[in-house]
């Protein structure tokens, strides 16, 4: 039996290596989506500011995603 202790950050689990597919929920119809890096796109919102958006394919709401650069 294996017993999962929660840190001083109150995460019990934590992620050592991500692998090539992700997962975020939408938060307009609530569908949960894979999504891989080659499905974000980067779009310029400011001056020098960068942000990466994939697209709910349900409800067509753009959706911010973060740390997606990671490797």
């Amino acid at each position: 039996m294996l017993i999962f202790r929660k840190g001083g950050d109150g995460v019990a689990v934590k992620v050592i290596r991500y692998g090539e597919k992700r997962r975020i929920i939408c938060n307009i119809c609530g569908s949960l989506l894979e999504y891989e890096k080659e499905d974000i796109k980067t779009v310029q919102t400011g001056m020098n500011e960068y942000e990466k958006e994939i697209v709910c394919p349900n409800c067509s709401e753009v959706i911010r995603v973060k740390g997606a650069e990671r490797e």
